[in-house]
């Protein structure tokens, strides 16, 4: 994933790593093959930056990908995922690499998202965000996801309290 992704993730690390705070720099990121079938990989590459400052015990993790659209779906080989292996929009890296020009995405969140099982957080006061952006260049995306993580999150510049 790594070598057939060099022209994201590369980008990425270089613009993030230095932003690493509570302990997220003993982290390697991670490329984590989530399901493969015969000549198919599909997987997530994540870097974890700091402690979610909504949500105790959690990451905020960003997750870097291929724009993932029903219409990706229609070409081989991720035509053989099928419509319900996957969730629209999420960030995802295949091998092999999709043909042609691509639409690269990075994604966010923070907080207490809902579970797989239901619709709704359990704590009544709990917000969660989501931040996501794409561009066709890995290197405008990386620039302009720094530059927003800085401001949403300004103690990621600041100097490190671990």
């Amino acid at each position: 994933m790594r070598t057939a992704y060099d022209d994201l993730i590369a980008p990425f690390a270089r613009a993030l790593m230095p932003l690493r705070r509570d302990g997220a720099d003993a982290l390697d990121p991670r490329a984590k093959v989530w399901k493969w079938q015969e000549n198919l990989l599909v997987a997530t590459f994540d870097l974890w930056l700091c402690n979610d400052p909504d949500r105790p015990h959690a990451w905020l993790v960003v997750t870097v990908g291929l724009w993932t659209e029903r219409q990706l779906f229609d070409e081989e080989p991720a035509a053989r995922l099928g419509h319900f292996d996957f969730t629209p929009h999420h960030p995802l890296l295949f091998l092999p690499r999709p043909p042609g020009q691509v639409t690269f995405t990075a994604r966010a969140q923070s907080g207490p998202f809902p579970g797989t099982s239901s619709s709704r957080t359990k704590a009544p006061d709990a917000i969660a965000t989501a931040h996501q952006w794409t561009a066709n260049n890995p290197d405008v995306l990386a620039q302009r996801v720094t530059h927003d993580l800085t401001l949403l999150w300004p103690h990621l510049t600041g100097p490190e309290t671990s």
